[in-house]
């Protein structure tokens, strides 16, 4: 698998795919919608516009692709349970961490029973980045320039995402509090990166995969694994946090997927199936397949259940944080 006027808002404009060929009678009866709840331009955003090239081909209908971005993912995870429950608006989104984070942390509405987490398609890996003009070049020396700074190096941060929550939890292993550094939130990780890339942010940790897109204005110094990555230039961090005696827990990354409030698989069981056929033949496409090598995304099934049980485990594992995030 290996701004802000009409955003501000929420709103993007929508992208509609060609007109597809014709389908048998049968669900959808409209075009589908893709709802992303975050800006234009990150990496679920993009993803999303490669479905709507390719999936109305195995759908029978256009697809179109709507943003509704704010609060860490809430607003358009609201908007979605808001429709009706007949399959025609489903959300494309990193289900984990952002609707466990909702929910412990932003006192969002909805539970994880809200959802039906149909395919943990894309779980992306986590990474520490410079932007390259900054003098840094390995982890501890940004390290040592945090303790030797406090408040004055700066970072972006996708709220309640898993860079977010790994930014805190390295914080916290080696001894210091939020304040020591100058927190930037952006509603959606595209900002964030374009942001990481111009300079206006002295570093990011987030999502590595999803900042291809940027890799050509930054620098990593750390990956969030426990072992190395032959494309990636850059050590595991607790190999660099040894020299300081602690380590960092190594939360999953974004897990990308399909959402669906789970009223419509309860009602429409076979509406839902004739969804996951769409989808996994859409996997299949070869010029899908090929959209998602040219951009660094994976397209990997490993079905609802599975996808579940990830989610579910990581949403325990978030509790720990939660109160570090509201500080």
């Amino acid at each position: 698998m290996n701004r802000r006027t009409l955003l501000a808002t929420g709103l993007a404009a929508p992208f509609v795919s060609r007109v597809s060929p014709a389908r048998a009678e049968g669900w959808p009866r409209r075009p589908l919608t893709i709802l992303v709840p975050f800006d234009v331009g990150g990496s679920v955003d993009r993803l999303a516009r490669g479905f709507a090239q390719y999936m109305p081909k195995y759908l029978g209908q256009p697809v179109t692709v709507v943003d509704r971005a704010g609060a860490g993912g809430m607003i358009g995870t609201n908007w979605l349970l808001q429709q009706p429950a007949d399959g025609h608006t489903v959300m494309l989104t990193p289900a984990t961490p952002f609707i466990p984070v909702n929910i412990l942390v932003t006192n969002a509405r909805y539970t994880l029973d809200s959802f039906t987490f149909v395919n943990a398609q894309w779980t992306d890996y986590t990474v520490l980045l410079v932007p390259k003009d900054r003098p840094w070049r390995t982890a501890a020396e940004l390290i040592d320039a945090i303790r030797a700074n406090p408040g004055k190096i700066s970072t972006g941060v996708d709220f309640g995402s898993v860079g977010h929550i790994t930014t805190i939890a390295l914080l916290d292993s080696l001894g210091l509090k939020p304040d020591a550094i100058r927190i930037v939130t952006f509603d959606g990780s595209g900002a964030m990166r374009t942001a990481l890339a111009g300079g206006q942010v002295d570093f990011n940790i987030g999502q590595g995969e999803g900042a291809a897109a940027v890799k050509d204005f930054i620098r990593p110094l750390a990956v969030f694994l426990d072992h190395r990555l032959p494309e990636v230039d850059a050590p595991p961090i607790n190999e660099v946090l040894a020299a300081y005696k602690t380590t960092v827990p190594l939360i999953n990354g974004s897990v990308r997927s399909f959402v669906y409030p789970a009223a419509f698989k309860a009602k429409h069981p076979e509406d839902y199936a004739s969804f996951v056929a769409a989808y996994r033949a859409t996997l299949a496409d070869p010029g899908f397949q090929k959209f998602l090598h040219d951009n660094q995304m994976a397209g990997d099934w490993v079905g609802e259940a599975r996808t579940t049980e990830i989610i579910r485990a990581n949403f325990e594992a978030l509790k720990r944080y939660k109160d570090l995030l509201k500080s």
